[in-house]
Parts: C-alpha cells; sequence; structure tokens
C-alpha cells in the first residue's frame, strides 16, 4: 500500500472515532440510579439514627429505674449511646451532603444534554420532566430542615443531661432530674416522627426518580 494510501486509511478512521465518541453520551437514567442510590443511603442513616434514640432513651430510662439500686451500669451505657447518636448524626449530615451532590450533578447533566436536543417538543417536553423531578428531588429539605431544627437542640439537651448524670448519680440527684427525663424522652420522640417522615419521603423521592426496576425471584 503506498504511502498516500494508508494516509487515507488512518484519517477515515480518525473521522469515525470522532463521529462515534460525539454521538455518545453518558446515559442519564444511570446518574438518575446514582442519586436514587444516595437517597437510600441518606434514607438507611436515619433509620439508624432512629435506632441510636430507641436505644439512648432506653438506657435514660434504665438509669430512672436503677438509682436506688445501681445506676453506675445503666449510665454507662447512657453514655455511650449518646455518643453513638452525635457520631450517627454526623453521618445523617455526611449522607445528606453527598446525595445534594448527587442530585446536582444529575440536573446539571441533563440540563447539558437539553442544549443539544434539536426538536423542540421533544426539548420542551424534557424541560418540563426536568423541572418536575428537579422540585421532587428538592422537596426532602421541608422535612430535613425541620428535623434539623428539633435535633440540634434536643441533643444537646441530652449531651447536658448526661454532663448533670456524670456528676451526680445520686438518688436525690436522679430524682431531682426526673422532669428532665420526661422532656427529653418525649421530646426524642417528636424527632422520631420528624425522622418518620423524612424516610416516607426519601422513598416517594427516590422511585419518583428512578426507573422501574423489579427483582427478579
Amino acid at each position: 500500500m503506498t504511502l498516500k494510501g494508508i494516509l487515507t486509511l488512518t484519517a477515515l478512521a480518525v473521522g469515525t472515532a470522532t463521529l462515534l465518541s460525539g454521538c455518545a453520551s453518558p446515559s442519564g437514567y444511570k446518574q438518575a440510579d446514582k442519586t436514587g442510590a444516595g437517597i437510600a443511603e441518606f434514607r438507611d442513616e436515619i433509620v439508624n439514627g432512629k435506632k441510636a434514640i430507641d436505644a439512648t432513651m432506653k438506657s435514660l430510662s434504665d438509669i430512672a429505674a436503677t438509682a436506688n439500686t445501681d445506676p453506675r451500669k445503666p449510665y454507662e451505657q447512657f453514655a455511650k449511646n449518646v455518643a453513638n447518636l452525635e457520631s450517627t448524626a454526623t453521618k445523617i449530615r455526611k449522607r445528606a451532603q453527598d446525595m445534594q451532590a448527587q442530585g446536582q450533578a444529575y440536573f446539571k447533566q441533563w440540563e447539558t444534554e437539553l442544549a443539544t436536543v434539536d426538536n423542540a417538543e421533544i426539548r420542551g417536553l424534557a424541560e418540563q420532566r426536568k423541572a418536575k423531578l428537579q422540585e421532587t428531588f428538592e422537596s426532602i429539605r421541608k422535612y430535613s430542615d425541620p428535623l434539623k431544627t428539633q435535633f440540634d437542640p434536643w441533643m444537646s439537651d441530652l449531651k447536658d443531661l448526661q454532663k448533670y448524670l456524670s456528676n451526680d448519680l445520686t438518688i436525690a440527684g436522679v430524682d431531682a432530674a426526673k422532669n428532665q427525663f420526661k422532656k427529653t424522652t418525649s421530646s426524642g420522640m417528636e424527632v422520631q416522627k420528624a425522622m418518620d417522615a423524612l424516610v416516607a419521603e426519601a422513598n416517594t423521592i427516590a422511585a419518583t426518580i428512578t426507573p422501574a426496576k423489579v427483582q427478579s425471584k
């Protein structure tokens, strides 16, 4: 083959590769699946948070129940549970940040691809769907923000109560704090209700933005 023939074939090969790479783009639904997975991970951490609250409230109740005998072990368990709850809250915040980042990447990719759609009718339909799904995704803040407003001061009170008990586990000391026990438990239950609402909303959002996938039996 002549040099001219080789150069011609090389040019054709390069041109074909360029054309094919220009036509290909990452599937948006894969980014949607990734976003949905992030929401599911966030939801799971919220569920773990509920369990951590249950354990913390139980150990607090055990302190009251053993005040007349020996509240030392229940207190130590309570202290561990408070630390675990705080750690779980940190994980929840991290998952929330990751979820938001994944959602932003998904909608940014969608916006970029919309600019390449030539058919005005199809582009208009896609823009409507994107706006609807983005609104649905952002609706999670309607539940996560109120939860944070409830959780942060409650967690602060819980840590203060732990400090109080760490210095006074006497019968009189525990008895004097019983109203705080009741208040903390009641507020904890309200926090859990807010968590339930957030979990339900997270499930709805994940199902809305991701394609159906029925597990095979």
